[in-house]
């Protein structure tokens, strides 16, 4: 079955540890990382010095230019601001003992306010996922801020469901059902019914299913694709045939299809979200092309099937991938090695700006050539972003912040969670938000706020 196209219809303040001039290309430090969407917070914005214009390549270097001095402003932004991207990893909660819930989600919110949904937590975090949606419609992309046209105070233009654990797809059956249900405009982006697992909740993934099969079949994006397809049961594998969903050019649109173009979700003032790789597969030129072979009996397993996506605005890079594993032991397998080795270009020779930190900063993942894409041994300023609350015991794991912080791969910035779990690793460069972890780009992603600190894009 081919993938469905359709046309377009308590905020705590954690300080962080002093920097020597020019740590991160300018100023130094004792700054906060404010997590809460909030405003003030003066930051000192960091000198771009010598870097890499993103050009009109995705992820290619584009040579050094010189563009002066990087100046941020004051203040860090409020919440989205019309021309630039907005990231928010959102706090879930953990619920009551003594049965926590783990869960993640995010919300990226393009130029023109296109709003994109990236996991949406465990099946307790619908209210507070669409809180966080309607804060957005209704106190931020409003024509009274620039936006060109008034939303619906629950209207989500994309879903991107990394993979199919209940820590990411349980809140979508109430979140799109009940007295209150999202307003879903394009679609619902997932890996595809394909390869399913007992590793997988099985009512979860089967409310998942038979909505995107159902009421919302319409909105149904489905990247990878079986013969015959899961019949919305664990129980049937489905063995993916292949992932003809990575070369489907713009997704809101339908007749540039046969092209075979990268996936990509328009943003909005040149922005876009492309898509790397789902199910194990991944896009090599106008081809893709299957990662590792594993079987579907392990959690693990479920999450080397994550979809893996690239968030670009000028010169800024957000590099996200669910859980994807990459640590290659025993139900581990190793596709963020495959991911690497199938998009030298994209991550190119300064890598990324901000990289999603996949499986809750578990040692499972950020291996050794992940991080050297994302985050090469060069000095400049990167950060890491990990949504964790208090159910992902020990994280982030020790290994994986040394993973991200040895040999100066952060440069002046810094390794923010969520929430830090018990027994996780430690570092002077962690910041615990204890709250919504907030990004924008400025001046057209020429470079961006983290909280209450500003950085220059590393391809600037």
């Amino acid at each position: 079955m081919s993938p469905v196209r359709f046309a377009t219809a308590a905020l705590l303040l954690a300080a962080c540890p002093a920097l020597p001039p020019g740590a991160d290309g300018g100023s130094g430090g004792g700054l906060v990382m404010i997590g809460g969407g909030s405003g003030g917070g003066l930051a000192q914005p960091g000198d771009a010095g010598a870097g890499d214009d993103g050009g009109a390549d995705a992820g290619a270097d584009a040579g050094t230019i010189g563009k002066g001095p990087f100046d941020a402003g004051t203040n860090a932004p409020a919440g989205p601001s019309p021309g630039e991207v907005t990231y928010w990893q959102l706090e879930l909660p953990p619920g009551v003992l003594p049965f926590p819930r783990s869960g993640e989600a995010a919300a990226l919110v393009g130029p023109d306010g296109t709003l994109v949904l990236i996991d949406v937590g465990n099946s307790n975090h619908d209210d507070e996922v669409r809180a966080a949606v309607r804060e957005l419609n209704t106190q931020w992309l409003t024509p009274a801020r620039g936006y060109a046209r008034p939303r619906a105070p629950l209207e989500v233009d994309w879903v991107i469901l990394t993979h199919f654990h209940a820590d990411h797809i349980g809140a979508f059956a109430p979140l799109t059902s009940g007295a209150e249900p999202l307003s879903i405009t394009k679609g619902v982006i997932h890996r595809g019914f394909v390869d399913v697992g007992p590793a997988t909740n099985a009512s979860d993934f089967q409310d998942v299913c038979t909505a995107l099969r159902g009421p919302l079949a319409a909105k149904n994006v489905g990247l990878c694709t079986a013969s015959p397809e899961s019949a919305c049961s664990i129980s049937v594998r489905a063995p993916a045939s292949g992932c003809p969903g990575l070369l489907l050019g713009d997704l809101s649109r339908a007749d540039d299809d046969a092209a075979l173009e990268p996936t990509f979700l328009a943003l909005g003032g040149g922005a876009r979200l492309e898509l790397l790789g789902a199910g194990a597969f991944a896009r090599q030129g106008r081809a893709v092309v299957a990662g590792p072979s594993f079987g579907v009996t392990d959690t693990n397993e479920e999450n080397g099937r994550s979809v893996v996506g690239l968030v670009s605005h000028g010169a800024f890079r957000l590099l996200f991938a669910g859980d994807l594993s990459g640590s290659g032991a025993a139900g581990e397998p190793d596709v963020e090695s495959f991911i690497v080795a199938s998009h030298a270009t994209h991550f190119g020779g300064v890598g990324v700006d901000v990289a999603h930190a996949n499986h809750h900063a578990r040692k499972t993942s950020s291996n050794t050539a992940w991080v050297t894409a994302a985050a090469p041994s060069d000095g400049r300023a990167r950060n890491v972003i990990a949504g964790i609350n208090t159910a992902y015991v020990n994280s982030p794991h020790q290994e994986t912040l040394d993973a991200w912080l040895m040999g100066d791969r952060l440069g002046g910035g810094r390794f923010v969670v969520t929430r830090r779990a018990p027994a996780a690793g430690t570092s002077p460069l962690l910041i615990d938000a204890d709250g919504r972890v907030t990004l924008q780009t400025v001046e057209r992603g020429d470079g961006y706020w983290l909280g209450a600190r500003a950085f220059a894009s590393v391809r600037r």
